[in-house]
């Protein structure tokens, strides 16, 4: 999401590469956090007389003797939890950084068998730009001519570029296509990939990363060390120069600005942790390692259409009102291509003007995109509904009122386990009055609740889409007959997909000279201009493609 997570994680020294000096061991054996630099923006933020710098971190999160529930223990023996599946779940978007980083999941991973990747496509159709060649084929035809190999373990859905309604829509794809796979996890028949079971652990990542030696096993050896079942690693990662350097200074999710609707700002950083830091909820879309369970109980919202601001921090606070917490990584495990990305022009031609795309081999949109419907507001108004960001309850019509009770108690709404009030004190977010009230970047304390029987899966599974009513069957929706745009460069294809249809063209004919047969001097002629006509349309496409490729890439 952001440029760069902050210029002072991003620009490094050799002394905060290395390990922990002996003196600041001593006088911090737990890491520090960094509560704000001293600033005329934080002043008048905070305060003048407010503690800037860092604090000393405390490592005991426990709230007068109750601790986080953490009972799942199995895989925090290595020998077990090389074995773990790990589903990673990428958007990606006209992206040629995809292609490498499903290489580097698969060459840095110490068990790259037991990684999943589901990724959803999004590229233009009839394009030359390597952009658009596709993450699979472009991974085949450039980083692994052998790539059989993991041809089980990468599914890739495809979609036309023109069709995207942004990044948090992509997204939910990946979390309908989880919920699928753990619904069918016992009849092999019915897996759209790979089964998924509660105790596995679920990946969000971006489309061009980078991963350190043997990062599977190392994140889940972190989460263990946070000793809490409904963790969620996340942060925004540091740069990809910083890969393999075994970084101990790590950037921190704790602040928040608002634009259209709540945006994740200012982030700050700490140092030399030796387990991971529980933050205010801050959560981050380009890395964020939980168990499935967090994946089924809190799946990304399918009808946030066209939003950017506003996925990340409803996403945190929703992770948070269901009981789970969200920790910054103790050490820096998964990068980011920041330069590579973002300088890259075909990356940010997303408008959100895409259609509701719901293809027939996709069994795992065909109920959410049923209820729609019955829905009344979608996008950042939505979003804005759930949290009561600018709201005055008192103040909405009956009808957003309505709107309003139907997102928060649907499934894509607020938890059982805390209430929005404890959301907004643990973060301190003012949310209706769109403003941080009280910096949360230092020590927190865990807040309580009763653990549900099998992580709360059932109830939350149980819940409405949209308000119908449960047990309801949805309507039947229309099924597109076409399959999936599939991206492309090859000239063949390309023409394959604009057949000329000597019938239409006959029937053009009759309709242009009344009461002919077709028969006369006018069809060849017309016939003719038909056909030069394609083969123009065809040629003209394909050098536009490549002007655009070669302006573009130089390539």
């Amino acid at each position: 999401h952001p440029a760069a997570p902050c210029s002072s994680v991003n620009a490094l020294t050799n002394e905060d590469s290395a390990a922990m000096p002996k003196q600041f061991q001593v006088d911090h054996p737990h890491g520090t956090s960094l509560l704000a630099r001293r600033s005329p923006e934080n002043e008048k933020l905070w305060g003048k007389d407010f503690s800037f710098g860092y604090i000393d971190v405390d490592p005991d999160i426990c709230d007068a003797g109750r601790c986080p529930h953490y009972n799942h223990h199995a895989d925090a023996d290595p020998d077990i939890a090389r074995e773990t599946p790990i589903h990673i779940l990428i958007a990606a978007y006209r992206d040629r950084l995809c292609s490498r980083t499903l290489h580097n999941l698969f060459t840095r991973a110490s068990n790259p068998d037991r990684i999943y990747v589901r990724v959803i496509d999004q590229t233009q159709s009839n394009s030359n730009l390597e952009d658009d060649e596709g993450c699979w084929e472009r991974y085949c035809h450039v980083y692994n001519k052998n790539c059989d190999q993991y041809q089980h373990n990468v599914q890739i859905v495809h979609i036309d570029s023109s069709k995207s309604k942004g990044p948090t829509d992509a997204r939910s794809k990946l979390s309908a296509m989880v919920h699928w796979d753990y619904t069918h996890r016992h009849d092999e028949s019915s897996l759209d990939f790979h089964a998924v079971q509660e105790n596995d652990f679920c990946m969000q990542i971006d489309s061009h990363m980078d991963f350190s030696d043997n990062f599977d096993m190392g994140l889940v050896a972190m989460f263990h060390r946070a000793e809490n079942d409904y963790a969620v690693l996340s942060t925004y990662v540091a740069s990809m120069e910083q890969n393999n350097q075994d970084v101990k200074v790590v950037p921190n999710l704790c602040m928040v600005t608002f634009t259209s609707s709540i945006r994740n700002w200012g982030t700050k950083e700490c140092k030399y942790l030796t387990k991971p830091k529980l933050t205010n909820a801050m959560w981050g879309a380009g890395l964020s390692f939980h168990r499935c369970h967090a994946e089924l109980n809190v799946p990304v919202d399918p009808y946030l259409d066209g939003v950017f601001d506003g996925e990340e921090g409803s996403r945190g606070l929703r992770f948070f009102t269901h009981g789970y917490d969200v920790y910054t990584p103790d050490r820096v495990l998964v990068t980011h291509d920041y330069e590579g990305h973002q300088g890259n022009p075909v990356v940010h031609t997303w408008r959100a003007r895409g259609e509701h795309q719901v293809e027939k081999d996709w069994r795992w949109m065909h109920e959410i995109e049923s209820w729609r419907p019955l829905l009344k507001v979608f996008g950042t108004r939505r979003v804005n509904l759930l949290l009561g960001i600018g709201v005055d309850e008192g103040d909405l019509s009956q009808r957003d009122t309505d709107e309003m009770n139907i997102i928060r108690s649907s499934r894509y709404g607020l938890g059982k386990k805390r209430t929005l009030q404890q959301a907004s004190k643990f973060s301190g977010i003012n949310l209706n009055e769109r403003r941080m009230e009280e910096n949360k970047c230092g020590n927190l304390k865990w807040v309580p609740y009763e653990e549900s029987g099998g992580y709360g899966i059932e109830g939350n599974l149980a819940r409405p889409f949209a308000g119908e009513v449960v047990g309801e069957r949805p309507p039947i929706i229309p099924q597109q007959q076409n399959p999936p745009v599939v991206a492309t460069n090859n000239a063949d294809q390309a023409q394959k997909s604009m057949k000329f249809d000597p019938a239409h063209a006959q029937r053009l004919m009759n309709a242009a000279v009344p009461g002919s047969s077709g028969v006369s001097w006018f069809a060849p002629s017309l016939f003719i201009v038909l056909v030069l006509a394609s083969v123009a349309k065809i040629y003209g496409r394909g050098a536009a493609a490549r002007k655009m490729k070669n302006e573009k890439h130089n390539n």
